[in-house]
């Protein structure tokens, strides 16, 4: 019998550190999208590539659940200035 991953349940033990991939037009700011969102709130970004007219960022930080995780995801993700969240 194979095993199917698509019918099993991600499960992912809290407190964590989760990574975001952060794209963002060229002329964007990463620090003051950040800042927007995350306050003061202790993260590391690192700049990862850039291609064209988009930079991409690599977020990283605690998430204490995943109602967390996912209020962080959804603030970058309706954010004008961000292209993509991964």
């Amino acid at each position: 019998m194979k095993d199917d991953i698509n019918s099993k349940e991600l499960v992912i033990e809290y407190p964590c550190i989760w990574r975001y991939k952060v794209i963002i037009a060229s002329g964007s700011d990463i620090k003051a999208i950040i800042k927007k969102i995350l306050k003061d709130r202790e993260h590391t970004v690192k700049f990862s590539n850039q291609k064209g007219d988009y930079k991409s960022y690599n977020l990283e930080l605690l998430v204490v659940n995943g109602e967390d995780r996912e209020s962080i995801f959804k603030a970058l993700k309706i954010d004008t200035d961000v292209k993509f969240i991964l």
